[in-house]
């Protein structure tokens, strides 16, 4: 009869000061926390969880999964798990809208805003969705490329324009301050003027963005 093998004392490497990791001491322990304890933890974890974003976050999330779970409703889908068919099928829906039921189109950034709202909470039930999946990433860019508005570009500061605003400013400190600013971050200012109207309407504009402006007076210096 073998004699039983000894029992090699389990040496604690830790240094002085190390805190002993939670797994470790729950195993010795052999249970897990008092209910009362475990759930007070559960308590600040949530609390924590919920900080993670704003209540109007967490607010337009729920929308968003309220109306695509309406939505797999109507048209005979199951909301769970994630189908990157479905969800295709979804947004495309969403850019075309239903005007047989009174459904707008919904724009672009509502869109993308809404995959945001699906993926946050398919995560939070343990099925993260995969937006890079073709059914998915195709389809929204086919909707981004028809659908998109180009980017509005706002009218350019001419010459004609700078020299109008600088003979709005007064010959005060300040005056003579703002007037270097713009012939300084505006080369074309040098430039000579280009035409009589042109010149015509940029002083009506300097005259109403000067109008709008109140410059100090020496006495509240």
């Amino acid at each position: 009869m073998q004699n039983p093998p000894e029992t090699t004392p389990k040496i604690d490497d830790r240094a002085d000061g190390d805190l002993p990791d939670v797994v470790d001491l729950v195993m010795e322990m052999g249970a897990s926390p008092p209910p009362a304890r475990l759930e007070a933890l559960v308590e600040t974890a949530t609390a924590y969880a919920k900080a993670a974003s704003s209540e109007n976050t967490q607010g337009a999330y729920a929308k968003d999964w309220r109306h695509f779970s309406a939505w797999c409703r109507r048209e005979g889908f199951a909301p769970l798990p994630p189908s990157s068919q479905v969800i295709g099928l979804y947004i495309g829906a969403c850019a075309a809208g239903d005007p047989k039921r009174g459904l707008p189109a919904l724009s672009v950034a509502t869109i993308e805003r809404r995959l945001s709202g699906l993926a946050w909470n398919f995560t939070q039930r343990g099925q993260p969705m995969d937006r890079a999946d073709r059914h998915i990433a195709t389809v929204l860019a086919g909707i981004r490329r028809k659908h998109a508005k180009p980017p509005r570009q706002k009218e350019a500061v001419l010459g004609d324009d700078i020299k109008a605003m600088v003979n709005t400013l007064g010959h005060d400190l300040r005056g003579l301050r703002d007037r270097a600013i713009l012939l300084l971050a505006s080369p074309a200012a040098c430039a000579a003027p280009r035409s009589s109207a042109s010149m015509s309407r940029a002083t009506t504009r300097a005259t109403a963005m000067a109008g709008s402006r109140s410059f100090p007076t020496k006495a509240s210096w």
